[in-house]
């Protein structure tokens, strides 16, 4: 409970700065501190992204009510613009679908980010990246380096990394299996050294007729 009060009162400060920072920006004409100012206003956002982060496992830990209703493809979108600073050249091309679901958004977001971050982390070439729904489904596929079929089998391992190089612990796809499992939600990926990888998450579960 202490955690949970001073998570609320961290609340507070942040908005507090957020909001005198902006103020400042208005009408500043200097360019080295409009440059400090959006410094502060970075770290601010990285800072309410914890904030979030926190508050998201303690509602969970305590086994509050965490699902809702969303658009499949609005979720998908908030997490293709995370990547877009960080990987520019890459076009993710994403084909809009009805497709609405009920369950837990954060741990479903988080689940398609480690997908899309695969994806973009084990690229080449710079090819592009398709997402598409279809009835039930949710496909993302990639043209990257693709794998054999003994690493299929050891991938939703924690720990477990096809390329030792690439930055990152690998638990991405350890934290996909665990939120897909505690809604049902089927896994299916194939891939092909060399070719790529296309990885299917069955929403029929949660799926909102």
């Amino acid at each position: 409970m202490m955690l949970k009060d001073t998570l609320h009162e961290l609340n507070i400060p942040l908005s507090v700065i957020k909001a005198n920072i902006q103020m400042l920006n208005i009408n500043e004409k200097d360019e080295k501190r409009i440059k400090k100012y959006k410094r502060i206003e970075s770290a601010c956002e990285d800072l309410y992204k914890l904030y979030r982060d926190v508050d998201y496992y303690i509602k969970k830990e305590i086994k509050r009510e965490i699902r809702e209703k969303f658009r499949v493809c609005d979720a998908i979108a908030d997490e293709i613009d995370k990547f877009k600073e960080s990987y520019p050249e890459v076009k993710i091309n994403l084909k809009e679908g009805n497709l609405e679901i009920y369950c837990d958004r954060r741990g479903f977001s988080k689940a398609v980010g480690n997908l899309i971050s695969n994806a973009l982390k084990y690229n080449k070439n710079n090819n592009a990246i398709d997402i598409y729904t279809d009835e039930s489904n949710l496909i993302i596929k990639d043209h990257g380096i693709g794998m054999s079929e003994s690493e299929l089998f050891m991938i939703f391992d924690r720990y477990y990394q096809g390329n030792s190089s690439q930055q990152g612990f690998g638990i991405g796809l350890s934290i996909v299996k665990a939120f897909c499992d505690e809604y049902s939600i089927f896994v299916h990926i194939e891939s092909q050294k060399g070719i790529g990888t296309k990885v299917g998450l069955d929403l029929k579960n949660v799926l909102i007729p």
